[in-house]
């Protein structure tokens, strides 16, 4: 491979340092317009996850700051990822002391307008953690017509709501030695709402004691069927995609001194995610189909290989004992077809 076509470190950190708000912004709006244009089809429904994580900071970042939750010095990104493929939509970068929903009120707005105008009629449905159950939010999701499901913090109004409910589950827990667990909604306002929301209350009842847990959304499913069908599988959409993105791509490496060279340090680890997200998609059906992020780079991206640049071709020749050359030549010949389809 010629030695020209590789970067060396000081001239990726100064291209890093040369990156400018504006340019943020259009490559914030690049990879929303790449999720839209990978639908061959326009889809009837979409459900968003946003989830924020910690990215501990060690140096003099600008704006790295501490916070209480986590106790110590960080930086606060956000993603926003669709459900089923977990492609990264958004990858935004926040102050350190943020709070979990605090600072996407305007990213959520624009992305549901351009959803919106790609794809008129779409129904949109948003789902978070507690972090993300802030009037704000709710009201942007509202006007947008966006539907949402957010966790809910417990307080006094709703453990009185839900007091009954727990005697039942402690009874029916003493009677049969099992978990119990019950379902049912009500509708409460808060003191900073402008209006009654629904809030989906679980009663459960286990060995250590009662656990209860509650939902705000303006969803119209059955409670227990919002709650195990829907809800709790943000766990798999969303928090492991954050875990993928930090031990896998390794996403909290923010070491710049300036806030925005960091988040454009973040849309490089948004890029590495979708590129493995497209490997992914195309070993479907190999026994690397469901690997890690981090199996795919010790099997595929550090692969010893010879490489041949011609005219006509590039040519990889991979060692005679590649345990995964099989899987290597056929996710080559997928991707190359379906860049011939784009392309053409």
């Amino acid at each position: 491979m010629n030695e020209e076509l590789l970067a060396s470190q000081p001239t990726i950190s100064r291209l890093e340092n040369s990156i400018s708000k504006q340019e943020i912004k259009r490559l914030r709006s690049f990879f929303l317009e790449k999720f839209i244009n990978s639908y061959t089809e326009i889809p009837s429904e979409i459900v968003l996850d946003v989830d924020g994580w910690d990215a501990q900071t060690h140096g003099h970042q600008q704006l790295s700051l501490f916070h209480g939750y986590y106790g110590h010095k960080m930086y606060f990104p956000v993603l926003i990822n669709e459900a089923e493929s977990g492609y990264p939509i958004v990858v935004e970068l926040r102050r350190g002391n943020s709070h979990p929903g605090k600072g996407i009120t305007g990213i959520l707005r624009w992305l549901f307008w351009r959803l919106k105008k790609a794809w008129p009629g779409i129904r949109i449905i948003l789902r978070g953690d507690a972090g993300f159950s802030l009037p704000e939010i709710m009201n942007v999701c509202e006007r947008s017509k966006v539907k949402y499901a957010f966790g809910f913090s417990n307080n006094n109004v709703l453990k009185r709501k839900i007091n009954y409910l727990l005697d039942r589950a402690r009874l029916k827990f003493y009677r049969t030695q099992e978990k119990a667990r019950l379902f049912d909604d009500v509708y409460y306002a808060a003191q900073t709402w402008d209006k009654p929301r629904r809030i989906i209350m679980k009663a459960e009842w286990l060995q250590k004691g009662a656990n209860p847990r509650f939902i705000v959304t303006n969803l119209d499913l059955k409670p227990q069927e919002l709650y195990d069908n829907f809800y709790v599988k943000r766990g798999a959409s969303s928090e492991h995609r954050i875990k993928e993105l930090k031990l896998g791509i390794k996403a909290d490496r923010l070491s710049c001194q300036k806030f925005v060279v960091n988040q454009f340090r973040l849309f490089l680890a948004q890029a590495a995610y979708i590129l493995m997200q497209e490997i992914r998609q195309a070993a479907s059906g190999t026994k690397l189909a469901l690997a890690q992020i981090f199996r795919w780079r010790e099997a595929i991206i550090k692969t010893a290989a010879k490489v041949s640049v011609s005219v006509r071709r590039v040519l990889v020749e991979l060692p005679s004992h590649c345990p995964f050359a099989k899987e290597i030549q056929l996710i080559a010949q997928r991707l190359t077809l379906r860049n011939q389809r784009v392309f053409n």
